[in-house]
């Protein structure tokens, strides 16, 4: 993917074209059809499948009821569930409505969940029996959900039953999407990832997704092409309400690619899923990707089949990237980078031979720029600085914010991203770490996720997170939460002098090293620091 830099801003490739009609639902509706009879989903848990007419027929289906039961150009539709068949044509009858997605973390506290439904405001929600009774117990009072939708066959809540709607009938000829403003008019409102505070509503509209789509079909084209194979078939098991998993697995099935989907990760039955399936194609996030370079289980399995792995959602360090193509005999693993208010992908590395610890190069139509954070100057290759979007992808606005999204744009319509990189000479982006999360030793910054990927090539650490302990004097001390391997017994002082031998003084981990089960995540597989923050105040606190 060829980029361009001038006056210190990088530039993509040129932009892809999209179709006339703008309208997001229409793309669908016309890729499914094409699809016809062959399979679509597969759900790895049970085996069970549907092809790409079943889907369709589906969501004309429950769009028709929907709009039957009021739902009308612009009302919001809440989802809330698992990976399952109904959530593709759930989201697929709101968008072929003109409705807009919104799409809640079924991981979210009570808390959370309230405050995102009175930011988005939904007429009704759709929900699994999973989350439901959450689902149920915070909407209660609020005067704008007219009505729960509720998958599955038995009604643990009070609520519409999902397959009674699907009992209306239409044939897929005959039925017309709901005309939209594509350019305008917001398709989907997907949360941001809530790791520095409350989440937020990132808007985006039929256009945001369309272009999304057609860099994810040039991707795949170049890949295969440099590569020389094919991709038949893609895992999806990101979670669906996630902006990552929902914006990919919606675009590989708008191209026909079949998606085996599962519900929740489990070692075996992921790697199992892998081989009996012959994935060709998986999106994953860092712990996944550690687990492929390091657990002793991955030996078992023949994953040969594998010839695409993404990793995106937070930097992935070189060493775990050459581990995995070195197991399972994979060219590269691809690194990606993106942020929900610029729908998701800004860099992919679509080298040849791969860029090391790279995130890629802009994708089409993007231009990035690398802003110095003290004196607000476009840096020059190789300097660190917090990177600025520009791109026709960037989100409309946050729901019931607009303050709030303003703020992140200059007045040349770039959009702050909050992460630290750098470029190189050849305009490959490198991402260092969120400026957030940053920590401050004696005026030094000390990026968390560098530490993180130097401990995690010790042979007994499995998995690791590492965050500032509050100091009078220095500011804050580097401390690392570790989990050693199963049956590993490393002590603090052996991980303290590794890290010693491999970093400038101020990167020490002055902290210390505290010995964890498990390293607190979010759904997409970033490192929740703040809980790890909370737990470390909470150690200090009991100190004292």
């Amino acid at each position: 993917m060829a980029a361009r830099i001038h006056n210190n801003i990088v530039y993509g490739p040129e932009e892809r074209g999209i179709p006339a009609h703008l309208s997001y639902g229409q793309l669908m509706y016309d890729g499914l059809k094409k699809g016809g009879d062959k399979v679509a989903q597969v759900c790895a848990e049970t085996g069970q499948s549907t092809t790409f007419r079943e889907i369709l027929q589906k969501s004309v289906n429950l769009a028709t009821a929907l709009q039957q039961l009021g739902l009308k150009k612009g009302d919001v539709v809440a989802l809330s569930s698992e990976n399952r068949f109904e959530f593709t044509v759930a989201s697929l009858a709101v968008m072929f409505s003109g409705g807009v997605l919104s799409t809640l973390n079924i991981t979210y506290s009570p808390g959370e969940i309230t405050h995102l439904l009175n930011i988005v405001k939904p007429k009704y929600i759709f929900t699994s029996p999973i989350s439901a009774q959450n689902v149920q117990e915070c909407s209660e009072g609020l005067s704008f959900v007219e009505k729960i939708i509720l998958f599955g066959d038995y009604e643990v809540v009070p609520a519409i039953m999902y397959n009674e709607l699907l009992k209306v009938h239409v044939e897929i000829d005959d039925f017309t999407l709901v005309d939209v403003n594509g350019a305008e008019d917001t398709m989907a409102i997907m949360c941001s990832s809530g790791t520095t505070g409350l989440p937020k509503g990132v808007e985006l509209t039929h256009v945001n997704f369309l272009l999304l789509t057609e860099h994810l079909r040039y991707y795949l084209e170049t890949s295969m092409a440099q590569r020389q194979h094919n991709i038949q078939s893609f895992l999806a098991i990101i979670p669906w309400f996630h902006a990552y998993g929902f914006i990919t697995s919606l675009g590989v099935l708008a191209i026909n690619l079949k998606v085996v989907f599962m519900v929740r990760f489990e070692p075996d039955l992921f790697l199992e899923t892998i081989q009996n399936h012959k994935v060709n194609m998986a999106t994953i996030v860092p712990p996944l990707a550690v687990f492929l370079a390091k657990h002793p289980l991955v030996e078992k399995y023949d994953l040969t089949s594998l010839n695409e792995v993404w990793c995106g959602a937070a930097p992935l360090s070189t060493e775990i990237q050459k581990a995995i193509s070195k197991r399972i005999g994979i060219g590269h693993v691809r690194q990606g980078y993106g942020l929900t208010e610029v729908t998701m992908a800004c860099c992919v590395d679509l080298s040849a031979a791969g860029q090391p610890g790279s995130c890629g190069a802009p994708a089409p139509g993007m231009q990035i720029k690398v802003i110095d954070i003290e004196n607000g100057q476009r840096l020059p290759a190789r300097r660190e600085g917090e990177l600025w979007i520009k791109s026709p992808l960037r989100m409309k606005g946050y729901r019931g914010d607009r303050a709030a999204g303003d703020a992140l744009f200059d007045p040349q319509g770039f959009v702050r991203t909050g992460d630290i990189g750098y470029y190189d000479e050849n305009g490959y982006f490198y991402i260092v770490d969120r400026l957030k999360e940053l920590i401050k030793y004696n005026g030094f910054q000390v990026a968390p996720a560098e530490l993180e990927s130097l401990l995690i090539q010790h042979p007994l650490v499995a998995e690791c997170g590492v965050v500032g302990a509050p100091h009078e004097a220095a500011g804050e001390l580097p401390t690392a939460f570790v989990v050693p391997q199963p049956g590993a017994t490393p002590s603090e002082q052996e991980l303290v002098d590794f890290i010693a031998e491999k970093v400038s003084p101020a990167k020490r981990l002055r902290g210390g090293v505290i010995f964890v089960e498990e390293i607190p995540k979010n759904p997409s597989g970033k490192i929740l620091r703040r809980e790890l923050k909370k737990f470390l105040l909470t150690k200090l606190k009991s100190k004292l």
